[in-house]
């Protein structure tokens, strides 16, 4: 016959058990969020590197915009393009180029992830004007833990144009050439 000794000492090691079993779920929930949150920080700085890349491209040569009905070179030689690239170049599996819509809607509403706050007729030099790039992250634990399937990570970069869209534009200031 057991001992009341005997049982206290069997339900104290069941109760460290469980005790256990709870701290460790614990434990790795906070490294899966940890990690999520590294990703994440991460991908913001992909994401930003992405529209800084795209800025200094489209300051240079303003009319390589997939976006406009004007355009008519390969689809690799525009600023939303070179955008992506970045994305592809990162090294690891973290960064999925895929993630990043590119249409030829200008509109963001409408799906394209990487868009200029300046239309094509007011691409002036010295015009200032800001990319925006979104990045869809799709596959990060925690956050799927919680219910949410997808997190939109954005960026932007502000410069200035350095050089005119070479289409005809009222808007633009006609160039004078240097007195002789």
């Amino acid at each position: 016959m057991k001992t009341l000794r005997q049982t206290i000492r069997r339900s104290r090691k069941a109760q460290s058990l469980i005790e256990f079993a709870f701290g460790a779920l614990l434990l790795v929930l906070l490294l899966a969020a940890a990690v999520d949150f590294g990703r994440a920080f991460y991908t913001y700085v992909v994401v930003q590197n992405m529209a800084g890349e795209a800025a200094s491209f489209l300051a240079g040569q303003p009319d390589n915009d997939y976006t406009s009905g004007h355009y008519a070179g390969p689809d690799n030689n525009t600023f939303q393009f070179r955008a992506r690239n970045v994305a592809a170049r990162v090294m690891g599996a973290i960064i999925n180029p895929n993630n990043v819509n590119i249409n030829s809607d200008p509109n963001p509403r409408n799906g394209t992830d990487v868009w200029v706050d300046v239309a094509q007729p007011s691409r002036c030099a010295g015009t200032p004007f800001t990319v925006t790039v979104r990045y869809h992250i799709q596959d990060l634990f925690f956050p799927a833990f919680l219910g949410m399937n997808e997190i939109t990570v954005g960026g932007s970069e502000q410069t200035y144009f350095a050089t005119s869209t070479h289409y005809q534009s009222p808007l633009c200031p006609t160039p004078t050439s240097p007195p002789q």
